[in-house]
């Protein structure tokens, strides 16, 4: 049996998708809802930040790209920060390695391009992974971290 595969234009399209993507007014989640409308998805994004959200929302307006936006529940976030506690108190202090120098220095040595990811660069694999093109990908881990993996 012929399977119909679309054209290519189809393939590597997200027109008449929807998203919806947490955390849509800066990283990841900002690269992310930018890869996805750019592609055609109409997305929702949510954010705790109110004025931060509008202004994203006015400049994704100016770019015409489809996104619509709302601030996040004040409960969740009091659930979010109440999580984010107990993860300080099970680390014991040992979050703040992550901002250490000497220590993000020492991990891109360990990674073959030397340098931290960019949220562009997660947001392109996760809207791949959107595409029609990507739908015969099932069950795979996909490591998107400059080859540290490997290097480990």
């Amino acid at each position: 049996m012929a399977v119909d595969y679309g054209s290519r234009e189809e393939r590597w399209s997200l027109a008449g998708t929807t998203a919806l993507v947490t955390g849509g007014s800066k990283g990841i989640g900002h690269a992310i809802v930018e890869e996805l409308a750019g592609f055609g998805a109409r997305v929702h994004t949510c954010s705790r930040n109110g004025a931060e959200l509008e202004e994203c929302r006015r400049r994704w307006e100016e770019k015409n790209l489809q996104v619509t936006a709302s601030v996040c529940d004040v409960s969740i976030r009091a659930d979010r920060e109440k999580l984010m506690e107990t993860v300080r108190e099970t680390f014991n202090g040992k979050l703040d390695i992550l901002i250490d120098t000497e220590y993000v220095k020492e991990e891109h040595s360990k990674t073959p391009l030397g340098r931290s990811g960019k949220p562009v660069e997660i947001a392109s694999a996760v809207s791949f992974l959107c595409m029609p093109a990507a739908s015969f990908i099932t069950g795979q881990i996909i490591c998107i971290d400059g080859g540290r993996t490997i290097s480990a």
